[in-house]
């Protein structure tokens, strides 16, 4: 399989509102269910939304009450450039992205962003796209290349988690959701989801990605192999000798 390169020049701009997307409300629905006892896990004192779709979520369940939205469309809390964050470095304690990885054309910059302004310590939450999935195969059809969230890029997520690995993150929880290509109403395929979650749990349409960014020890680690300097077995004799 010949991975797409991360970097794309061209710019699809992100949904601004979950009713943008197929199905939005319903999936705005399983998102919220599927983060609220992850959020519970996250503590400090500044929670950080990117994206209108973040921006949306119930998060009221994380014990970190101020939380801001930072997304370039009206409503958020702060207008700027996700991947220019107007943030000092190590001052947010947990970041949360709903798609915004598949909907930005340079996604290392935007992790690299994130890890900038997270502490030693944090969480990065991450909602994305799975290209092997029935939203995956049914997005490869040309005329759905305008809709949200078929228009989005997919990213698979042991590739995710490999950028998260270079930044010095461990994933600590991982959850696929939405066994639906979102073509019909969730109501229509509730047997069939079942089914699939239980048989093919791999090929959920969406994944959850919880990662903590490593804290590196202040006191250098000192190399097993170096060599010690070895005692001298012969110790060379002085003599003092009076000059006649």
């Amino acid at each position: 399989m010949i991975l797409k390169p991360a970097f794309n020049h061209r710019r699809v701009l992100a949904p601004s509102d979950w009713t943008e997307l197929a199905q939005g409300e319903w999936l705005k629905q399983e998102v919220t269910e599927a983060l609220t006892p992850w959020l519970s896990r996250v503590f400090g004192y500044h929670l950080l939304k990117i994206g209108s779709l973040s921006g949306q979520l119930d998060m009221s369940s994380a014990p970190i009450k101020h939380q801001v939205t930072v997304a370039p469309e009206r409503g958020a809390d702060l207008i700027a450039d996700i991947s220019r964050l107007p943030f000092q470095e190590s001052c947010i304690d947990a970041c949360v992205l709903t798609l915004s990885l598949n909907f930005h054309h340079n996604p290392h910059q935007l992790l690299r962003e994130i890890n900038r302004v997270t502490v030693p310590g944090g969480h990065i939450i991450i909602v994305g796209l799975n290209p092997v999935s029935p939203l995956g195969l049914v997005s490869i059809n040309p005329q759905l290349g305008h809709k949200y969230p078929f228009n989005g890029r997919f990213f698979a997520k042991s590739r995710v988690k490999d950028w998260l690995a270079v930044l010095g993150y461990k994933v600590i929880a991982e959850q696929k959701l939405v066994y639906s290509s979102l073509l019909l109403k969730p109501q229509h395929t509730k047997y069939l989801q079942r089914i699939m979650a239980y048989n093919l749990p791999g090929v959920g349409s969406f994944y959850c990605i919880m990662a903590k960014k490593l804290v590196r020890p202040l006191t250098p680690v000192k190399r097993r192999w170096a060599f010690k300097q070895k005692p001298l077995l012969n110790p060379v004799a002085t003599m003092n000798k009076e000059i006649e």
